[in-house]
C-alpha cells in the first residue's frame, strides 16, 4: 500500500504545509507527495524524507518556474493526472478537466486553483482538489494498492 499526500495552493506558507504533512504522516510515512501548484517550490523544500515529490506550476508560480504545467504519474498502480486547473476553467466547472484526465487514462485527477476541497467522480475519473493548504491546512491522502485500487481521505491539518 502506497501513501500519497496531496496538497495545493500553499502560496509560500511552508508552516501550514509542514503542519499538513504532519497530519498526513500521523499514521505512517508518505511514499509520495503531490503538490497541485501555487507554491510548487514549497513541495521541493519540505519533501526531504518523502521518496517521490511531484509538483506542477500554478498560475501564481510564474512562467519562469521550472515545474511542468501537467504530469501523468503512476504511483502504487494508480494513474494520476496532476495540474493546477486554471488552464481548464475549474472555477466554472470541472467538465473540461475531467475529460482531459479521462483521455489520458487517469483514474484520479489532482488539481487546485479554486481553494475549495472536492472529491467527486466525473467522466469516470475521481476529481480530487485538496483545498487551499495556505489558509486551512487542507490536504488529502490517497492509499493506493499495486493492483490499481485506492481509497481517498480528505483532511484538514487542524481537525482531529
Amino acid at each position: 500500500m502506497k501513501r500519497i499526500g496531496v496538497v495545493s495552493d500553499s502560496h509560500g506558507d511552508r508552516g501550514h504545509l509542514e503542519f499538513a504533512l504532519m497530519k498526513l504522516e500521523a499514521e505512517g510515512r508518505l511514499d509520495a507527495l503531490i503538490h497541485c501548484g501555487d507554491g510548487a517550490g514549497d513541495a521541493d523544500y519540505v519533501g526531504g524524507s518523502i521518496l517521490q515529490v511531484a509538483a506542477v506550476r500554478g498560475n501564481c508560480d510564474g512562467w519562469m518556474d521550472e515545474h511542468q504545467d501537467e504530469l501523468l504519474l503512476t504511483i502504487g498502480g494508480v494513474s494520476i493526472f496532476v495540474t493546477h486547473g486554471h488552464r481548464y476553467g475549474v472555477k466554472s466547472d470541472t467538465l473540461l478537466l475531467s475529460s482531459a484526465a479521462a483521455a489520458r487514462g487517469a483514474q484520479i485527477c489532482c488539481f487546485g486553483h479554486t481553494h475549495i476541497p472536492l472529491c467527486a467522480y466525473e467522466n469516470g475519473v475521481l476529481m480530487l482538489n485538496p483545498g487551499a493548504c495556505h489558509s486551512t491546512g487542507s490536504c488529502a491522502l490517497i492509499l493506493a494498492d499495486e493492483r490499481g485500487g485506492y481509497t481517498v481521505r480528505m483532511m484538514s491539518a487542524y481537525a482531529d
